[in-house]
């Protein structure tokens, strides 16, 4: 049933609204939940700052724009020209989640499902990858959904040729630079929606020779990584991705699914979100009956039988299947998680579209409300999260640019967010604000468009000994020389712990529960003080900079 013009205009104008007040959260405060964004805004301020000789990024760095997921990098680089480096990561965060609402709808109406059904995807944006700080994952959100309504339509069209092909080939290029993993998800959405039309081989052949370019470029960057790798991964990331794959129980995997979908909010507030949204679709879905809104007719004359109608739902089937199968962590990466949400925005334009409207005005209510108390549960946490770390602005503002930092972080967690341990990488602030280098960047990553020059790896040694999960192993005498700075968080048992005795030889300023630690001129570790215990030797060059904090001149 179509809607009269007045009521369209009004709902695109509501849905606009809904996407734009749905990001408004991640202006209220400074610094926000989630564990890596960290570490990629450091990686595109390194690209932005990079010839600023008072942040010293060149004796370290070189540019790798080639390399595979850097794409937020090098749009957050490209806009920090025209404003401050973290409100260009903001912008890029914010299009990702309200552009959502546009793709959504675009798919939906592929289908003929109503257009506010787009909020049903708005809905589970602020999500495990959000809090995780999986930028590559929320970059790829609308990317999908986009690319499938456009894959859809192109696939409808009588014709099939360079104009056709063209946006195809372009869209599945860009995972690329989003992310490998979802460059396989897209292929495998675009290839099915071409096999449920019944296309002749020459036909689905056409199709599929779209999607080449992308798999080619995805496909032969992870096989000549696989043939060089140790010319291309760090000793870190090889030793990351030589970790056990972990598989988590069936029943443990079902418990999670809110969580998965809204994060793992203090007080359960994850649960009564999930139960809302299934409220929600159930009051579509329950009792089954058929949909009195037919499919969009085929503009190349083919059947709209079952397998057209479901060429949705099928994959969205198959997404949610691989987030039971695939393990939780392989290869140094979080697998399922990453593709739960996405298996439910792919099901929304296959939710059917009941006759009563009194089930769908109940189902809008339950939608509007869920969005009203997530926006509100969000925007609170936000605020109490920012007063929770309060402290860390004024700490950094007091350092000067480029030098060495280390992060300790012994409380990981806040109260607003049991999991995950969303400061585990705040000290890559520093960087991104101040330059220089930090004990632990995403740099030691492959897939990073940043590398470190030859032979400047040496926080490389450092990590095998001491890494960013485990401060508890870090050594003043072992360790301590290579850095100025070090950003503890913590209580004073934890900076006596680190520190003990040599609390004399640095200067210390604490706010709120955060410390930092300055080493002083002629605080340089003697041998004695080792025990004879033997140093690491970064590959680094005395008089570069980053070395041992020495007297002036």
């Amino acid at each position: 049933m179509s809607q009269s013009p007045p009521a369209s205009s009004r709902v695109r104008a509501l849905l606009w609204l809904a996407g734009v007040a749905w990001v408004l959260p991640l202006w209220l405060i400074r610094y926000l939940p989630m564990v890596d964004y960290p570490q990629q805004l450091a990686v595109a301020s390194i690209l932005r700052y990079y010839n600023d000789p008072s942040r010293m990024l060149r004796q370290a760095y070189e540019p790798a724009l080639l390399r595979p997921q850097g794409l937020f990098e090098m749009i957050t680089a490209g806009l920090a020209w025209l404003m401050p480096i973290e409100h260009a990561g903001k912008v890029v965060l914010a299009l990702s989640l309200a552009l959502v609402v546009p793709a959504a709808v675009a798919l939906c109406r592929r289908t003929g499902r109503p257009d506010w059904y787009a909020l049903f995807a708005l809905a589970v944006t602020y999500n495990h990858a959000f809090y995780w700080g999986f930028i590559d994952n929320l970059l790829a959100y609308p990317v999908v959904l986009a690319g499938g309504a456009l894959a859809d339509r192109l696939f409808d069209r009588p014709r099939f040729g360079w104009r056709e092909w063209l946006p195809l080939a372009a869209c599945t290029l860009l995972f690329y630079g989003i992310h490998l993993q979802f460059l396989l998800v897209f292929a495998g959405l675009a290839g099915w929606l071409a096999i449920a039309r019944r296309p002749g081989w020459k036909r689905l052949a056409a199709w599929l020779s779209a999607l080449v370019p992308g798999l080619a470029a995805g496909m032969g960057v992870l096989a000549w990584v696989h043939l060089h790798a140790a010319e291309v991964m760090t000793a870190y990331q090889e030793r990351l991705q030589a970790k056990q794959s972990y598989y988590q129980p069936l029943l443990q995997k079902i418990a999670n699914l809110a969580q998965d979908c809204f994060g793992e909010l203090v007080g359960g507030t994850h649960y009564l979100l999930m139960a809302i949204l299934l409220l929600a679709v159930l009051a579509l879905a329950v009792p089954f009956s058929r949909s009195d809104s037919r499919p969009p007719a085929r503009s190349d004359g083919g059947p709209v039988d079952f397998l057209y109608r479901s060429r949705f739902l099928v994959p969205a089937l198959g997404l949610f299947a691989l987030y039971f199968i695939l393990p939780d962590f392989a290869s140094g990466y979080f697998m399922a998680q990453r593709i739960l949400v996405l298996a439910f925005m792919l099901a929304v334009p296959a939710l059917p579209v009941p006759p009563s409207a009194v089930r769908k005005r109940v189902a809008a209510l339950l939608l509007g409300g869920l969005l009203i108390v997530q926006a509100g549960q969000t925007s609170a946490s936000f605020l109490s999260f920012g007063a929770e770390t309060a402290g860390l602005e004024e700490l950094l503002a007091s350092t000067e640019p480029g030098q060495a930092l280390a992060g300790l972080i012994y409380l990981k967690t806040v109260t607003e967010y049991p999991w995950p341990p969303i400061l585990t990488h705040f000290p890559a602030y520093y960087q991104a604000e101040k330059g220089g280098r930090v004990h632990f960047s995403f740099v030691q990553f492959f897939n990073s468009p940043v590398r470190y020059r030859a032979g400047q790896n040496w926080e490389d040694g450092l990590l095998a000994e001491w890494d960013e999960w485990n401060p508890y192993k870090f050594s003043y005498p072992r360790h301590a020389r290579y850095f100025r700075y070090f950003l503890l968080r913590g209580d004073p048992e934890h900076l006596s712990a680190s520190f003990g005795p040599y609390l004399a030889e640095v200067r210390v300023r604490s706010a709120g529960r955060w410390y930092l630690i300055e080493r002083l001129p002629g605080s340089e570790p003697l041998p004695e003080e080792t025990g004879g215990a033997p140093q690491p030797v970064p590959q680094q060059d005395a008089e570069r900079p980053f070395g041992p904090v020495r007297e002036p001149g």
